[in-house]
């Protein structure tokens, strides 16, 4: 199921948050700066996000109990760097490993785009890392358009963003 995160699923979104970053990350970033990741930080973080009515956070949940199933999340809101053509951006979309490729990461977009129609924006682009191939596939199946790339230091390390836009929402293909 998904649905809007509320303020209690700020622990639960971090805890995914965390895991995937591990094991997402772990060939691309340090070792000791995932290591380095904590719920409880991301948690605080996580609950002024979903505090600030001007973003977008949406869960994906299995099971009976909310908070001990959410899976995966997604955020979005307004396109924040000032790229050109843009007003919305998926923020970060993460899926705990045994909940890919079941569809939730497709429905998790849906969700941020009918939150993004919801404000009046029509466009939106998402930035990822460039050695994230999975990721990158993923924005690509979506109808994604390369837009440019982009050196960012994460942690201790420079690593290269890949950027995808769609300048029409219309024109995600879930």
């Amino acid at each position: 199921m998904i649905r809007p995160a509320g303020i209690g699923d700020a622990a639960a979104i971090a805890r995914v948050h965390v895991a995937s970053w591990r094991s997402t990350y772990g060939a691309v970033l340090p070792g000791d700066f995932l290591d380095s990741l904590t719920q409880d930080a991301y948690t605080d973080r996580w609950r002024r996000f979903i505090a600030e009515r001007s973003n977008l956070a949406y869960v994906v949940e299995e099971g009976q109990d909310p908070s001990a199933n959410v899976v995966g999340f997604a955020s979005g809101g307004r396109e924040r760097a000032g790229e050109t053509g843009y007003k919305g951006e998926l923020y970060a979309i993460y899926l705990l490993e045994s909940a890919q490729r079941r569809g939730y990461g497709r429905e998790l977009v849906r969700a941020i785009v009918g939150g993004l129609r919801g404000m009046g924006i029509d466009d939106m682009i998402i930035w990822v890392m460039r050695d994230n191939g999975p990721a990158r596939d993923f924005y690509e199946r979506l109808g994604g358009a390369y837009v440019r790339t982009q050196p960012t230091t994460i942690g201790p390390a420079t690593v290269e963003e890949v950027s995808y836009g769609w300048p029409s929402l219309a024109d995600v293909r879930y």
